[in-house]
């Protein structure tokens, strides 16, 4: 079924708390997304606040917003996403000027390189190692699956696979135990193993 037909179901579904149907719908608008965010970032002073870091927070702030949403039509939703990215750009142009200091260059914990690292741990003795072809695939499945996840997962994959913090460390800033964070983690790996597998259900050629 063409994507364009499948978006109110998935919309719908999104709304009522669908995690998989979300992250279909993130994998959707991912790339003309992107393209939106570099274009619109293109030239301005933000920093570390690099496309990739704007459109991760993009998704994660529809994912936190999407019961709020009402589906009006067709582009509506895009149109949605496009304003959280130009408020991200805002804030990000905002804090660049507010700097304005010569500082040691930071590491962006959203770039490719960090979402190809981890899908590549969360997949080990399940899948073979990721080919080339794969690549661009894979980040936008993880970047759509990080997003859908519910907070506390969220907030434990992006430390631990994408800042690679240890589980101590998780564990001693968020107050909680070392066990507790290792079951949030397990569970979070299979969630994400689910809504990444899951998403060849819609692009499946």
């Amino acid at each position: 079924m063409p994507q364009r037909d499948l978006e109110p179901e998935l919309i719908q579904r999104a709304i009522a708390g669908d995690r998989a149907a979300l992250s279909q719908l993130l994998l959707i608008h991912h790339d003309p997304l992107r393209r939106h965010i570099v274009h619109e970032s293109a030239g301005r002073q933000l920093g570390v606040m690099l496309a990739d870091d704007i459109l991760q927070q993009t998704f994660v702030r529809a994912a936190q917003g999407i019961r709020t949403f009402e589906h009006r039509e067709m582009s509506s939703l895009r149109g949605w996403l496009k304003t959280i990215a130009a408020n991200l750009i805002k804030d990000a142009q905002k804090r660049r000027s507010r700097e304005r200091r010569a500082s040691m260059p930071h590491a962006s914990h959203s770039d490719d390189g960090s979402f190809l690292q981890a899908v590549e741990r969360l997949s080990c003795n399940h899948t073979p190692p990721i080919k080339r072809a794969q690549r661009s695939e894979s980040i936008r499945r993880m970047r759509a699956a990080v997003a859908s996840l519910p907070p506390e997962q969220r907030d434990v994959v992006e430390r631990y696979y994408l800042q690679t913090q240890t589980l101590e460390q998780i564990a001693d800033s968020t107050g909680r135990t070392i066990n507790s964070i290792r079951g949030i983690c397990y569970r979070a790996r299979k969630n994400l193993r689910s809504l990444m597998g899951g998403s060849s259900l819609y692009f499946s050629g």
